[in-house]
């Protein structure tokens, strides 16, 4: 197996997943040298055992949601040189063996985003969260411009200059529907791959996105859209 990559690095949002978190870094840290794990305000061992697992741990004082976990990595990366990040969530619903899938990606096709999609093998998805999910896809792609698979997938590669450029304002797990919109409405490539897809159920589930409560806030970003592609901004 290659060495791991240095050209680009690892972020991973974390909350309370001290039962999978070493496992991920341990995994990710074959494909990719450097890994940053944003723990969001845990009250378990999240941060402790992703150092001991080797990543560079960002703590945040009280949990922020997904998002804002997200901003606070990006923020650290942009302090180094790396080409681009990899975001994967750290509760093994992402298959860190799926990297080099995403990165190969990337070079193929010089996307500034790719999207891990699990839409290809639809039915593993909880019901609820496919038929939301369908129903964000249609209304995303048309708000960015371009055709998405997976618009809630958070398995994805961000070139720097998206990072960069792409002002965010949201906190939850409306940020990557802001980043993808905003991505869209300044003409940059956005592909999607097909990726594993791994689900959990009962005591194994520890997902912690709120089917009503977090559509809503990604439905808002949907209609502010509206207003940036008039070059409002809100």
């Amino acid at each position: 197996m290659p060495s791991p990559s240095s050209r680009f690095c690892a972020l991973i949002p974390s909350y309370n997943l001290a039962r999978t978190i070493a496992c991920v870094v341990r995994r990710t840290q074959l494909y990719l040298a450097d890994i940053f794990v944003v723990d969001d305000g845990s009250s378990d061992d999240t941060a402790l055992l992703a150092v001991e697992s080797g990543a560079t741990v960002l703590k945040v004082a009280a949990n922020g949601g997904k998002g804002w976990a997200l901003r606070q990595g990006f923020r650290e990366v942009l302090r180094g040189n790396w080409e681009g990040v990899v975001t994967l969530d750290g509760d093994l619903q992402h298959d860190p063996d799926d990297i080099p899938l995403i990165i190969a990606a990337y070079e193929r096709s010089g996307a500034d985003i790719v999207v891990g999609s699990r839409m290809r093998k639809a039915e593993k998805m909880p019901r609820l969260r496919y038929y939301t999910n369908r129903v964000g896809v249609f209304c995303i792609s048309w708000a960015a411009g371009q055709p998405l698979e997976d618009s809630q997938s958070g398995f994805r590669f961000y070139r720097r200059r998206v990072i960069e450029s792409i002002p965010l304002r949201t906190t939850r797990y409306d940020t990557e529907t802001e980043i993808v919109i905003k991505a869209g409405l300044e003409g940059m490539k956005i592909i999607s791959i097909p990726i594993k897809t791994i689900y959990y159920r009962g005591d194994d589930m520890v997902s912690h996105y709120r089917p009503f409560t977090d559509t809503f806030h990604i439905s808002m970003v949907f209609l502010k859209s509206l207003f940036w592609r008039r070059g409002i901004p809100l």
